[in-house]
């Protein structure tokens, strides 16, 4: 068994512009991001982590730098780990009707329904081909190993499922997940899948001051009918 450290990216400036970003836009760490990212630095050194991993985007890549660099490893980026393609929405601002079309996408996902997909972007059968191909690369042979991956709240809640059956999607959906806060699964390959079991979700205890912002990275179902966050 490993234990698998989920690190969501420091806040982007794509955050900051409220625009959805998962391949041709780009951006890197706001102010706010790096200050995020050496917090957790900081909070990671003590637990003995023996690899960094990545997506390629400029906001988790930098987040995982900044970590890397404290801790003393080298960080390996994965196209794998790239946030989820939702295709036309790209570029386009956060909106209540905008993120009811997402989660609308990705709630027939967990009605079974996967190979709906974003117009222009992904279905869950592609998302969780890549995600998946990503994690045995990164748990290929080992056992015992403390790993941190950063990457993105989309693809991490579509496919949390996928490796950990006994998640409970209906409270997964309202929980936020914030930048810098960190997961925690003990995960393993069985029968050439990962499979995995929460032991942690999104804590955040490790930022404060001006680090600590409790944006969720896809806001709650339940609020979009009263906010439109």
């Amino acid at each position: 068994m490993n234990r698998l450290y989920f690190v969501r990216h420091g806040e982007g400036q794509d955050n900051v512009a409220r625009q959805y970003s998962c391949k041709l836009i780009d951006n890197p760490l706001s102010e706010r991001g790096v200050l995020q990212a050496q917090q957790t630095a900081e909070y990671l050194a003590s637990k003995s982590i023996d690899e960094v991993y990545s997506s390629p985007m400029k906001r988790a890549a930098e987040t995982a730098r900044i970590i890397a660099a404290r801790l003393g490893k080298e960080l390996a980026i994965l196209e794998n780990f790239r946030e989820l393609d939702v295709g036309d929405l790209e570029g386009q601002f956060f909106s209540a009707e905008n993120w009811e079309f997402y989660l609308g996408i990705t709630n027939e996902w967990l009605a079974g329904n996967v190979e709906v997909a974003f117009p222009g972007g992904e279905n869950h059968v592609v998302l969780w081909e890549r995600w998946r191909s990503g994690l045995l690369q990164i748990l290929a042979g080992k056992t015992g190993r403390n790993i941190l991956l950063v990457a993105h709240a989309g693809i991490f809640t579509a496919t949390l499922k996928d490796v950990c059956s006994d998640v409970d999607m209906n409270w997964l959906m309202n929980a936020g997940c914030y930048n810098c806060s960190i997961t925690e699964l003990e995960i393993e390959v069985l029968n050439g899948q990962p499979q995995g079991k929460l032991i942690a979700w999104a804590a955040h205890e490790h930022l404060s001051g001006e680090a600590l912002s409790l944006v969720p990275g896809i806001p709650p179902a339940e609020s979009l009918g009263d906010s439109g966050s």
